[in-house]
């Protein structure tokens, strides 16, 4: 009698660390997923996906190396002013293409905290400045409530040219 009991409470304890693992697994992808969509929404100048991505009360912080117009640091609250500040970035360009990779995330609870290396390139219209490309990275905050949101977002460069 012992013995199944321990074995019916073993059997559960390994069922219920198998579906946390496999929750986090999920998670994991989803808010990759939402990083791969932020570069799609930023080169497609897809605003309406780039909105779909944040809270409505996002905190963005970029901090500009000192070779990138003379370098500095941007702040945002709200979706509206940062929507509205990146399509003023990208107004100028033609095209770009933001690249990710090494995303770490850090759970605790319902909230995440993903670190994403970048390389960013941006090519103008007007020919005479032809691209732009900077190097970083990001650190990301993001809570889930039905779906995973980006309620603070920060992008430091490390370099560019």
């Amino acid at each position: 009698m012992k013995k199944r009991f321990l074995m019916i409470v073993l059997t559960i304890a390994i069922n219920f660390n198998s579906q946390a693992q496999d929750q986090e697994l999920e998670d994991r992808f989803k808010i990759i997923d939402i990083m791969n969509n932020y570069a799609l929404a930023l080169d497609t100048k897809d605003y309406p996906l780039l909105r779909s991505l944040f809270s409505d009360d996002v905190e963005v912080r970029i901090t500009f190396d000192s070779n990138f117009s003379d370098g500095g640091e941007v702040k945002f609250t709200g979706i509206e002013d940062w929507v509205h500040f990146v399509e003023k970035a990208l107004d100028g360009t033609r095209a770009s293409q933001h690249l990710l990779g090494n995303p770490m995330i850090n759970f605790s609870g319902k909230k995440a905290v993903v670190r994403t290396d970048l390389q960013a390139t941006e090519f103008y219209i007007d020919v005479k400045k032809a691209k732009t490309t900077v190097w970083g990275f990001y650190d990301t905050h993001m809570v889930k409530d039905k779906n995973w949101k980006i309620t603070k977002h920060t992008l430091t460069s490390i370099g560019s040219e």
